[in-house]
């Protein structure tokens, strides 16, 4: 009977023990893309909440800083299926839903019955929702440090710009980013 006992006391002792070095895991990722930064100007900043070891779920966000993209922005909710052996790293799949908010200035010549010509401007707002899909990798490394590359095609559901042309209904995401585990 005392071997009994002990037996269960050693197995509950383990299970505690493992119980507390799977919550001592880091769960929350903040990652910057410094590249699309400095080229496009885009500001590219993502969050993940790490639910277990495999899986996990976030939001990015994209604002346009520069003149060309200035009225761009979308906010992805994503959710992610880790394929690696360590805690929420290696190649991952990833679903998201785009939220696309554009907006573009239309001008329009004019003739006035003075022989000139005036212009008026229009300005168009559009936002659009979609669901897009993902492939990537991320790994982590000392420190905390974290460097994610991915990227991801989705389509725009609700445009009226479909009809000008092809690619004003999809859209896309891209990270080739650094960050930080904590």
């Amino acid at each position: 009977m005392k071997k009994l006992l002990l037996f269960i006391a050693f197995g509950f002792s383990l299970i505690t023990l493992n119980a507390q070095e799977i919550e001592s895991q880091r769960r929350n990722d903040i990652v910057a893309d410094p590249f699309l930064l400095i080229a496009v100007p885009l500001l590219n900043v993502s969050y993940e909440r790490l639910l277990t070891e495999n899986s996990g779920l976030g939001v990015n966000a994209m604002v346009g800083l520069g003149e060309d993209s200035e009225g761009f922005s979308q906010i992805s909710p994503y959710y992610r299926m880790y394929f690696g052996r360590k805690f929420a790293q290696g190649f991952f799949l990833e679903g998201f839903v785009p939220i696309t908010t554009t907006r573009e200035s239309e001008s329009v010549y004019i003739a006035n019955e003075f022989g000139g010509y005036y212009t008026d401007g229009e300005e168009i707002r559009e936002t659009t929702v979609g669901i897009g899909f993902g492939v990537g990798g991320k790994w982590v490394i000392k420190n905390g440090l974290v460097i994610e590359a991915s990227g991801g095609l989705g389509r725009r559901f609700g445009s009226d710009l479909d009809d000008e042309w092809v690619g004003e209904g999809v859209t896309g995401k891209i990270m080739g980013g650094i960050g930080y585990r904590f």
